[in-house]
């Protein structure tokens, strides 16, 4: 397919349309308004893919699942989809769209099960943080959040920005420093690490919330989890955040031996 084909998108009862990869298909959100009864919506890596997400409005009572993946022109905020009352699953990565983690309200993604959400989302994948310094503030202010509905936020992993007085090359090829922060949880408690953003690499955990008691429900899902956790292991071991550039080379001079 090389172009626009307006007919492709007006069937009535269509419920579920999948787009993989059509690069020289040519079309708007706007055109979705030809499928009234839309359930679920897949387009991956359509680079031709325009439009703004508010344009899926028109499918607010019917949309449940959308994917919206490397398909960098599609614009908006993804606010616009808060009041879908059958929307569980959204996927938006490598898009353009924008908006803030911190806006979504209690009476907002009632249905939600899964949200991914690109870097241009504060909160979202990817989303970039300046200084080392900075992230405290930033996990304080995610943290409730993260307490309430850790649904928003599960997918979520921030980054040093490149262009941070901060940030350094590594020593591994395809992965950086751990330049990475993600919360973790262990039953009840909840805390965050600096990993890698590529090979699974991880700093220890800074714990945000105390050990459960041991007499409480929570203890063996607790400790059930937190062996998961130390499965992987620490392997920037006696660290808790980003070694400095002097640092990261002697631990690994001394790994290298």
């Amino acid at each position: 397919l090389n172009g626009r084909y307006p007919l492709l998108f007006q069937f009535p009862l269509l419920q579920k349309l999948d787009i993989y990869y059509c690069d020289n298909l040519k079309f708007d959100l706007e055109i979705l308004a030809g499928l009234p009864v839309l359930e679920e919506l897949y387009c991956n890596g359509n680079r031709s893919l325009t439009g703004n997400i508010s344009s899926l409005r028109v499918l607010n009572d019917t949309l449940a699942k959308v994917t919206i993946r490397d398909c960098f022109e599609v614009q908006g905020n993804f606010m616009d989809l808060a009041d879908f009352p059958r929307l569980k699953n959204v996927d938006l990565i490598e898009t353009d769209v924008s908006g803030d983690i911190r806006d979504v309200g209690e009476r907002d993604f009632l249905a939600l099960e899964s949200i991914i959400l690109p870097k241009g989302v504060y909160g979202g994948i990817g989303y970039e943080f300046q200084r080392i310094s900075d992230v405290p503030g930033i996990i304080s202010t995610l943290y409730p959040i993260y307490k309430q509905r850790p649904i928003l936020l599960k997918n979520s992993c921030a980054e040093l920005s490149r262009g941070s007085p901060d940030w350094y090359h590594g020593v591994v090829r395809y992965d950086t420093p751990p330049f990475g922060i993600v919360f973790v949880a262990a039953g009840s408690r909840v805390g965050y690490q600096w990993e890698t953003l590529h090979l699974f690499a991880a700093c220890e955990v800074i714990w945000l919330d105390p050990e459960p008691d041991r007499e409480s429900i929570d203890y063996e899902k607790y400790i059930e989890e937190l062996k998961e956790i130390e499965q992987h292991g620490y392997f920037y071991h006696g660290f808790q955040q980003p070694p400095t550039e002097e640092e990261y080379h002697h631990f690994w001079a001394e790994r290298r031996g």
